[in-house]
């Protein structure tokens, strides 16, 4: 993939991809998963997600953009894969899934929360670096306050313009 998707926060490593798809696999054959934006979207907005993954292939883009932001909204952990044709494979399904999201990790959960932790070690060192520079910022000199205008006097309407 030559440009990175508009709501891809955070880059993954291919081993990290695969593992996530492996986690996907044993929480589909175990445990409980919900396949889809449209499912995935309802598990993270109902609080029953444990992880949700997203596929940076997905196009258009705006499809699953807003899963991110809802991740995070509601404190859900997420992840990227590079395929959705190997996402839905992984996944029992016969098409694509531009996402899935592990509702019970049955067998899969010791996996889950590794790939869990180094996605949240990626995170943080993204974040560390963002906040490092915003410190360095030197003050700057405080606005200055602004001043009410005064009112202006109303001018009085000539006795020509006033309708008898």
């Amino acid at each position: 993939m030559s440009k990175t998707p508009i709501y891809v926060r955070f880059n993954v490593p291919p081993e990290l991809m695969e593992r996530t798809y492996e986690c996907v696999r044993l929480a589909a054959e175990s445990g409980k998963i919900k396949k889809g934006v449209n499912e995935s979207t309802k598990a993270v907005e109902r609080g029953l997600a444990k992880f949700l993954v997203i596929a940076q292939d997905v196009d258009p883009q705006e499809i699953v953009a807003h899963l991110p932001l809802l991740a995070e909204e509601k404190k859900v952990p997420y992840s990227y894969v590079d395929s959705k044709v190997k996402l839905g494979q992984c996944a029992g399904i016969e098409v694509a899934a531009s996402s899935v999201v592990v509702i019970d990790p049955g067998k899969a959960k010791p996996l889950m929360d590794e790939i869990i932790t180094k996605v949240n070690e990626i995170r943080k060192g993204i974040t560390a670096e963002v906040v490092k520079p915003a410190q360095e910022v030197k003050e700057t000199k405080p606005k200055e306050e602004v001043k009410p205008q005064e009112e202006k006097p109303k001018k009085k309407k000539s006795e020509g313009s006033q309708k008898k």
